[in-house]
């Protein structure tokens, strides 16, 4: 069984995935109850739930004991006069008798914004009465923690994290009212504390326009970019993929989380029940429950395959998937094609 270093870079975090993409490679994990959703619900503070999530995810990896390089080895060449002596493979040298220096791939710290949809529908999870088998989380609840997961990634690799919140409102504003904070990527610890802390008081908004506020943000991000999103989806495909659509023209990398609730996609629905449409407050009688099956899984492959049109890498994850899953599928949509 391997174990892997602990990235340093976002080359060593592209590394990483190559290794979990090989058929074959395993990777040392923890237990896994201590990465599923209902076990990282019990922390209440959000700074906690990250740091406890990544502890555990890493857990079990070597860490890099190179400090402060920023960069991934590339190859040898012969030493030659002038050349830093630090840099010289000792091991190579005793097996050859000659003198080999390595060389490494620079690299530039990559820019990073989280965008967090908190419109109405984000703020749904079923079963509230049914302890047992209920999600732990809401679907913004399990977004803002994977969201805070990875701002902690980023951040340790030296990388530059922003976080872009589409509406959504804090405890001690009025009801019904609500913003969208815009925080710029940069790299400071003080600056993702500031990210977390944006995150935690968030609230599951009663209405916005979630392609609109894409649009609003390719305007505000003019330097390209990865662009990570946190939403449901639950609006019209072709405004949504449009949206994407024009962040790509601007040169990010785009990488969407899909995040639904399991009775989302298999409700269980019971006579006389009715659904009602968190933003609008509408009310819908329900389909029959295979209609509704076909149409759920309809309108997640139609997205699927509008974002490969993009491109944006898609990844369709539910409230109760371990979170040790959700960071291996980052890291692999994250890995460099060659």
């Amino acid at each position: 069984m391997h174990r892997l270093d602990i990235p340093q870079s976002m080359n060593g975090l592209r590394r990483l995935a190559r290794r979990l993409s090989q058929p074959g490679e395993e990777v040392d994990r923890p237990p896994k109850e201590t990465l599923r959703p209902e076990f990282i619900a019990k922390l209440k503070r959000l700074d906690l739930r990250a740091k406890v999530l990544l502890q555990g995810f890493l857990q079990g990896l070597h860490r890099n004991p190179r400090k402060g390089f920023s960069a991934e080895f590339s190859d040898y060449r012969t030493f030659t006069q002038g050349d830093d002596a630090r840099w010289i493979d000792w091991r190579v040298f005793a097996r050859t008798d000659r003198l080999y220096v390595k060389r490494f791939e620079a690299e530039s710290a990559l820019r990073a914004t989280l965008v967090v949809d908190c419109s109405a529908s984000m703020g749904y999870r079923s079963g509230r009465s049914h302890t047992a088998d209920a999600p732990a989380f809401t679907k913004l609840g399990y977004a803002v923690t994977l969201a805070a997961a990875l701002a902690y990634l980023l951040q340790s690799q030296r990388d530059r994290v922003g976080l872009f919140c589409i509406g959504g409102k804090h405890d001690d504003q009025a009801k019904g009212a609500s913003t969208s904070s815009y925080l710029p990527p940069r790299s400071s610890k003080h600056h993702v504390t500031r990210v977390l802390q944006v995150l935690s008081a968030l609230r599951a908004s009663e209405k916005c326009d979630v392609p609109s506020a894409l649009s609003e943000l390719a305007g505000k991000e003019r330097r390209r970019g990865l662009i990570v999103f946190f939403s449901d989806g639950l609006y019209g495909r072709s405004a949504l993929l449009d949206s994407l659509r024009r962040l790509r023209h601007r040169g990010h990398e785009l990488v969407f989380f899909q995040v639904w609730d399991p009775a989302e996609l298999d409700p269980p629905v019971q006579p006389g029940a009715s659904f009602r449409d968190p933003e609008t407050l509408a009310r819908y009688q329900p389909l029959p429950r295979d209609e509704y099956r076909r149409r759920a899984h309809e309108h997640l492959g139609e997205i699927r395959h509008g974002c490969l049109g993009v491109p944006c890498d898609h990844q369709f994850l539910l409230t109760t998937t371990a979170f040790d899953r959700s960071l291996i599928k980052f890291l692999k949509l994250r890995r460099r094609k060659h």
